[in-house]
């Protein structure tokens, strides 16, 4: 991949670009970067020209001079397509990556075709009210530095996100990136992205879509309420609804490798070999 670093909003922005074909822009996850998310879906380049930014105060993105909320977010990714002289263009996020494309997908209307949001927090509707209370009690300012300063401690690390977060194993390559990537995130953009993102309303932007929508989400997801999901996009025939059966929030390469095709599949607008072969979901 081709590494681009550009002055957008007057901050650099740290973003890798690879393959040919109508662009893809790829928010990442809460606490991740391009190399996470862009290493994991590198077989989308035949089909699309992958644009992966670290978000602001994410991986190798300095922090905004400003707060760092979803509309903020979406601003600077709005002007960072246009940086690059993208015109029209296709989305995609993943967790509270999913409320930045969201935002960023109201911003442009006509410019964006494709929309995959990926085990999406977008609206306090959506989200558990156990994670809600979990991310109140964990930003307040004292209890927050306690959570960074844990956070960096590898162990306890990953007993949050295999019995949190992933409910079950996360391969090695996953916990050490995720771990590296926490450690470098700057924690005040952190607190100030989560505070926002859990009260940010992206389900607008699902209910007035009527362009191509694909949302995957995994049936143990503690975050995300599945049912409710499920209730809201019923009937909505531009959403297809992707219930990943043998995933929790996080996601492994054996899910990686399930959901690919599935993008490509939808990216491309034909069926994909997941659909046909079944592979443990259900839409």
């Amino acid at each position: 991949m081709q590494e681009l670093r550009l002055d957008v909003a007057g901050r650099p922005i740290r973003c890798l670009v690879s393959g040919r074909g109508r662009p893809l822009l790829l928010c990442h996850g809460f606490l991740s970067s391009a190399e996470e998310f862009g290493g994991r879906f590198t077989a989308l380049t035949a089909c699309r020209r992958l644009i992966i930014p670290d978000l602001p105060g994410n991986g190798a993105s300095p922090p905004l001079r400003v707060p760092h909320t979803i509309d903020e977010m979406a601003c600077v990714m709005e002007e960072l397509v246009d940086r690059l002289g993208i015109d029209e263009f296709d989305v995609a996020g993943v967790c509270l990556g999913a409320s930045v494309a969201c935002a960023l997908t109201r911003r442009c209307g006509d410019r964006v075709d494709r929309l995959v949001l990926h085990t999406p927090l977008i609206a306090p509707a959506l989200i558990r009210r156990f994670y809600r209370a979990q991310v109140r009690v964990a930003t307040v300012p004292p209890v927050w530095r306690a959570v960074v300063a844990l956070s960096h401690n590898r162990t306890v690390s990953n007993l949050y996100k295999r019995f949190v977060i992933a409910e079950g194993s996360i391969d090695a390559r996953t916990a050490q990136a995720n771990f590296e990537n926490q450690v470098r995130a700057d924690a005040a953009a952190a607190r100030e992205w989560l505070r926002d993102g859990v009260h940010h309303q992206g389900l607008d932007v699902l209910r007035e879509r009527r362009r191509p929508t694909l949302v995957i989400v995994a049936e143990r997801d503690q975050m995300v309420d599945v049912e409710r999901l499920r209730r809201l996009v019923d009937g909505r025939t531009n959403i297809r609804l992707v219930i990943d059966r043998a995933q929790g929030h996080g996601w492994n390469q054996e899910a990686v490798l399930r959901q690919l095709s599935l993008m490509q599949g939808f990216l491309t607008a034909q069926p994909s070999p997941a659909e046909a072969a079944g592979h443990s979901m259900a839409g």
